[in-house]
């Protein structure tokens, strides 16, 4: 039995070695030959765009990123501990490390409990034991804290969602306010996790059209741009299309630009409970997007105003969060906009903080600019 649970904790700890390797340089396994599809194209599937794929075969291929980065996350562990590098080059398709190969066996297990005992639900994922270390602790550390007292629950009725929501709206501007706004263009900075702001100018004409202007270093401009279902990204070394996965990231940008996330009329949500951010009480309200990812909204109990969306996304073996932080709520145009848009997620790429200094409606926009840049002759 003993021997038993020493070999559970080592291939766990090895998983925590394995997993997230592969995470922050899986991109450089492109080969010329494995371009992106073009929009409306079919995407491509794992073992169709990799090399040596075992455990995950038949997934799409534009999940890879995204299922790295969350192993990585709850792990706490980079590729080194399972992928081969020699000098500066990533050999991501050897199987020279046995950690990578404990990390398939632990990728495959997870899928089996889920599939086995939760119906396909991504109940049991890699953070569920290792909570951010590479190592899962199996022993209660000493001494053991006494458990809460229960707290007394409150015998008031709670907001139904239409109030909330209604309360929201008003906040806002009210929707007659809002349904005048057009076309909005805002200027500001975006800062990336651990890196210097930079200037950006955004432009959107609704909730499904949008181009951001990035001006990094030397002038160098890193574009991107969403038009309906179909997005593109541009940047000195190159210009493509955006896989699924981009996509709906992005379009999560655009629904942050919004001035009215939620209109009527309202979609299903339920009450879900209170809660603070900072020392703002908030009460929440939980559903499902259009695409199916879980979110709960977080309003502030006082003005209304929104202080926090949480999207959750399934990602194969686990579940990814993204959160949005709304602050500095200003009036332009008689409708209260947020200056501060923060976006966290385990994706350290995508992590952003984007403050405003100018937000201006009703502004005359090409609609062209949506649609990618036409390639220089």
């Amino acid at each position: 039995m003993l021997r038993t649970n020493i070999k559970r904790r080592l291939m766990l700890t090895t998983l925590g070695l394995a997993m997230a390797l592969a995470m922050t340089n899986w991109i450089t396994t492109k080969t010329s030959a494995q371009q992106q599809p073009a929009a409306g194209a079919t995407e491509q599937l794992m073992e169709q765009k990799y090399k040596n794929i075992q455990v995950l075969k038949g997934l799409p291929a534009a999940q890879m990123h995204q299922v790295m980065t969350l192993i990585s996350a709850s792990l706490g562990v980079t590729c080194a501990k399972c992928h081969v590098r020699t000098g500066n080059d990533w050999e991501f398709d050897k199987d020279d490390k046995g950690e990578k190969k404990t990390a398939r066996m632990m990728i495959q297990m997870t899928m089996d409990i889920n599939k086995g005992h939760f119906g396909g639900r991504n109940q049991v994922t890699c953070f569920t034991c290792h909570h951010g270390h590479d190592h899962p602790v199996s022993v209660p550390p000493l001494p053991i804290a006494p458990p809460a007292a229960d707290m007394a629950r409150s015998t008031d009725a709670p907001p139904t969602a239409e109030q909330i929501l209604g309360k929201y709206t008003q906040a806002v501007g009210g929707k007659e306010a809002v349904e005048k706004l057009k076309n909005t263009a805002f200027k500001g900075t975006q800062a990336g996790a651990n890196g210097p702001a930079a200037p950006l100018e955004l432009q959107t004409a609704g909730a499904d059209k949008l181009v951001s202007m990035v001006t990094m270093g030397q002038g160098a401009v890193i574009s991107q741009g969403l038009n309906g279902n179909a997005a593109w990204q541009k940047n000195p070394r190159e210009q493509r299309a955006m896989d699924s996965i981009e996509i709906t990231r992005l379009k999560s940008l655009a629904m942050s630009l919004d001035p009215l996330q939620l209109r009527e009329p309202y979609p299903r949500l339920g009450f879900g409970g209170k809660d603070k951010i900072g020392d703002r009480e908030v009460v929440i309200l939980r559903g499902q997007l259009p695409d199916k990812r879980r979110v709960r909204y977080f309003f502030d109990a006082q003005s209304g105003l929104l202080l926090r969306r949480l999207i959750i996304a399934d990602a194969v073996i686990g579940l990814e969060p993204e959160q949005t932080d709304y602050e500095d709520y200003r009036e332009v145009d008689g409708v209260k906009i947020p200056f501060t848009i923060r976006t966290s997620s385990t994706d350290g790429f995508i992590n952003a903080t984007r403050k405003f200094t100018e937000v201006k409606h009703h502004v005359t926009i090409d609609d062209s600019v949506f649609n990618p840049p036409a390639p220089k002759p």
